[in-house]
């Protein structure tokens, strides 16, 4: 993976901040004969960090878990739920493995809550499973803790708008139970998802952290 500092990585935040601009910002402004206009670029900015991420993977001689190919995802499906050994069994959440597979599953994650946003459902479901898959290689730490339980809410709100309401329920339901026993037995500020993609100097304090 390429140094935090250095100007590939840079290139990677500046992408991924322009994606947060325009889902958060320019999206409002998008004419009503193309309302999805901004989120379709930001869409693509998702697209280049994901490949990016791949390719320093590969330059790093990490194994390619995605394939030749950019676009190749994790096939299996995992299976709703919390796995017993969650916060003991896996990959370390401040490993280089596993801070890997947090910021690959992170893209997944703001690529299926953009494909929702976008009312392509089955998409979003597919991005979003995909970054549990990711997930399902780590133990629960500050590191990634948010993640495993943004991408469980938004599984449950897909759901749920499906009138899914047992498998919302689940999804829900183990997000709950995650975050109870994180606090329980860790209780620090965790990372931001958004820090996955930032410059040291953009980093957020212990005081942000808490705070959000």
């Amino acid at each position: 993976m390429a140094s935090i500092n250095s100007v590939e990585w840079r290139s990677i935040c500046e992408k991924f901040t322009n994606a947060q601009l325009l889902t958060e910002t320019e999206s409002r402004n998008d004419p009503e004969n193309d309302p999805f206009r901004s989120k379709y670029k930001a869409r693509e900015c998702l697209r280049e960090i994901y490949c990016s991420l791949k390719s320093f993977e590969a330059g790093d001689g990490e194994e390619d878990t995605g394939g030749d190919n950019c676009e190749q995802r994790p096939t299996d499906q995992p299976v709703d739920g919390q796995r017993e050994d969650a916060f003991s069994q896996g990959l370390s959440g401040d490993s280089p493995a596993g801070m890997r597979a947090a910021k690959l599953g992170a893209v997944e994650y703001y690529l299926g809550v953009n494909h929702v946003d976008t009312e392509e459902l089955p998409a979003g479901q597919e991005h979003l499973m995909n970054c549990l898959k990711m997930l399902d290689r780590c133990r629960v730490s500050s590191e990634n803790v948010s993640l495993f339980i943004h991408v469980r809410n938004q599984l449950g709100i897909l759901w749920a708008g499906r009138d899914e309401t047992e498998t919302a329920h689940g999804f829900l339901e183990t997000a709950e139970s995650i975050y109870q026993r994180y606090m329980k037995e860790d209780g620090r500020p965790p990372t931001d998802m958004t820090e996955y993609f930032s410059t040291e100097e953009n980093l957020l304090t212990h005081q942000e952290r808490t705070k959000r």
